[in-house]
This record gives C-alpha cells, sequence and structure tokens, in this order.
C-alpha cells in the first residue's frame, strides 16, 4: 500500500510537472524572490489571454467583398489564341468553385498577367476588337478584387486564422528562433500586397510554391503562444511593482542609502532573477514580437484601404496605445522604475 502510494504521489508530480509551462514557471520563481527580498506577498494572478484582448471578429466580418465575374463575360472558345482557355476552365470547374483560399490565391496571380499579355497581342487587330474589350472589362474587375482577395486569402485562411487564439501557452525562454521558420512565408505575402502598387507585374517565381508557405503557418503557432506571452508578461510586471510600490511607501530598505544584509539579498535577487532571468525572457517575447508585428505590417499596410484590415491591424500596432503592446510598454516602464527607485534608496541604483 506504501509503494502504491508513494507510486501515485509520483504520477501527480509528473502531471503536475507536464502541466506547467517553463514561462509561467520563471514568472513564479521570480515574483517568488522578489516577495521575499522586499517583504511583501505577490501572489500572481494571472488571468488568461482571452479575458485581456478582444478576439477577432467571426470570420464572416473580416470577409471583404470580391467583385464577381458576370457569367459569360468570357466565351472560352475565343480564348484559345490567348492560351487562357485552360486557366479559365480550372477556375470554372467545381474545384475551381471550392478551392482553398490559397489555390484561388495561385490562380489570380496567374491569370492576370496572362490576360495582360492577350490584351497586348490583341491590341489593334480589328477581328478581335469585341474579345480585346471584353478582356479589359474582365482585367478591370480582377483588379478591382486582387486587394480584397489578398486579404481573404491571408488572413481568412485556418493557417493564418490559428495564430490568434488565445488558447496556446506563452513561448518558452528555450524558444529562441521560435519565428524564424515563418519569415521567409510573411515576406513572400508581403510582395504579393506590393504587386497592388505595380502596374505591370509578372507571376512571382515563388507561386507554386505558395502552398508550402500556407503549411509552414499551419504548422506554427507563433503568434497564439506571443499573445500569450505578453499576457503573461503583462500582467507579472504589473502586479510586481504593485507589490515594490507598496514596499517603496513603507519603510526603507536602507537609511541614508547605507547598505545592510537585507540590501545585500535585494540585489542578489535582481541581479539572478530580474537581470539574470526574467530581462532576457522580455528580451526574447519583445524583440520576436517586433519581428512578428513588422512582417504582419508589411503585409497589411498596402491593404489599409479595405475595411476589413482595421479589424486585424491592432494586434501588430506596437504604439503605446495598441491592445497587445501598449498594456505591455506601461507595465515595462512601470516595472523598471520601481526597481530603480527600490535600489536607489540603497545607492545601489544600475548607473550610479
Amino acid at each position: 500500500m506504501r509503494f502504491r502510494a508513494l507510486s501515485l504521489s509520483l504520477l501527480a508530480l509528473v502531471l503536475v510537472g507536464c502541466n506547467s509551462d517553463e514561462a509561467t514557471s520563471l514568472v513564479e520563481r521570480y515574483a517568488n524572490r522578489t516577495s521575499n527580498a522586499i517583504g511583501v506577498d505577490i501572489d500572481l494572478e494571472l488571468k488568461p489571454a482571452s479575458e485581456l484582448y478582444s478576439p477577432l471578429p467571426a470570420r464572416r466580418e473580416r470577409l471583404a467583398e470580391v467583385p464577381e465575374i458576370r457569367e459569360g463575360l468570357l466565351d472560352l472558345l475565343d480564348l484559345r489564341q490567348c492560351n487562357l482557355m485552360q486557366l479559365v476552365s480550372e477556375r470554372n470547374t467545381s474545384l475551381g468553385r471550392v478551392a482553398k483560399p490559397s489555390q484561388r490565391l495561385i490562380y489570380e496571380l496567374k491569370i492576370l498577367p496572362e490576360i495582360n499579355r492577350c490584351i497586348d497581342a490583341l491590341e489593334g487587330d480589328a477581328e478581335n476588337t469585341d474579345l480585346r474589350n471584353k478582356l479589359l472589362e474582365y482585367r478591370a474587375i480582377k483588379e478591382r478584387g486582387f486587394a480584397p482577395l489578398l486579404l481573404n486569402a491571408i488572413y481568412n485562411s485556418d493557417e493564418m486564422e490559428q495564430h490568434f487564439s488565445f488558447a496556446q501557452p506563452p513561448l518558452s525562454p528555450e524558444d529562441q528562433g521560435y519565428l524564424s521558420p515563418l519569415v521567409s512565408s510573411l515576406e513572400r505575402f508581403a510582395i504579393l500586397t506590393k504587386l497592388l502598387t505595380s502596374a505591370d507585374w509578372q507571376t512571382p517565381d515563388f507561386t507554386d510554391q505558395l502552398e508550402q508557405s500556407y503549411e509552414t503557418l499551419y504548422r506554427s503557432d507563433f503568434g497564439a503562444r506571443w499573445i500569450s506571452s505578453m499576457a503573461l508578461l503583462t500582467q507579472t510586471l504589473d502586479q510586481a511593482s504593485s507589490a515594490i510600490e507598496t514596499r517603496l511607501a513603507g519603510r526603507p530598505i536602507c537609511f541614508n542609502q547605507k547598505q545592510n544584509n537585507q540590501s545585500d539579498i535585494l540585489w542578489s535577487v535582481f541581479v539572478k532573477f530580474y537581470v539574470g532571468e526574467l530581462q532576457p525572457y522580455i528580451a526574447q517575447v519583445e524583440r520576436e514580437g517586433r519581428e512578428w508585428s513588422r512582417l504582419n505590417l508589411n503585409i497589411l499596410n498596402p491593404l489599409s484601404e479595405i475595411e476589413q484590415s482595421k479589424m486585424i491591424a491592432p494586434f501588430f500596432n506596437s504604439q503605446t496605445t495598441s491592445a497587445l503592446w501598449g498594456p505591455y510598454f506601461q507595465a515595462r516602464e512601470r516595472h523598471t522604475r520601481a526597481w530603480q527607485d527600490l535600489l536607489e534608496q540603497c545607492g545601489l541604483r544600475p548607473g550610479t
């Protein structure tokens, strides 16, 4: 019986360990050590990201309207000489009509340059004036719908939506470079949105590899874990700051900046757990978060005229008033000031 009880106890400890993430363990350890050093309780109450931030609106609200092509606008029999027949036929099949966002995007990237080539080839051809006029009308509709189609294909895809989830744990301190596999995929999407400002662009040479870019997005959970990391750090910094400010309002740790045993403990905690552990994690989350935001804004900025893009951009705006970055910046600056003021009592403020 004693052996069985011990086994169950060990199993419980293993399960607890499996359910605890390294980032949460790090901030709890920091809070505990700081609490002991200043003599003020820091009982972290960490809410999930879903209680701090607004989720993306439902997909039906984020879908941008893409102009439809009038049925019969193109007569396939007339397109044989322009090599457009196969492309248009593919789009008109049942498979084309229910194609995934990635597949529809690839189609659009191929069809528009071919239409332009056909229009140029038919210029001055009196026998094909009607066909050329149809193609001009077709192109106008396609160009008008290209920006909303890009927005839908990128940010309303299953692969990208999962990066806005609030259900993932925060990034681990060991996850250095966790964003790296996504960089080339996001840079490709940015190249596509920059086509909107180009009058005569050609099908990008990576078009047939776009499915791989979507696959890379699907296999990653960086965005969701970064959001959880921002929630974790913002709350930890704020709650630890409140405790330090409570200590500052009470009896000083040092009188006349004369150091003592308590100030030695305080300095040890500051160096080992704040500078040595928490700050590197803060730097990691902020560095990769800034890059994640920059890469996404490079995609979104050319699409800013589309009203639905404004539902997505706040997740990446690093201004002090934004939903994610704003509270984090305030918490970070507050925490820095609290430590500076506390160490100043003992003449230990860094830089002095």
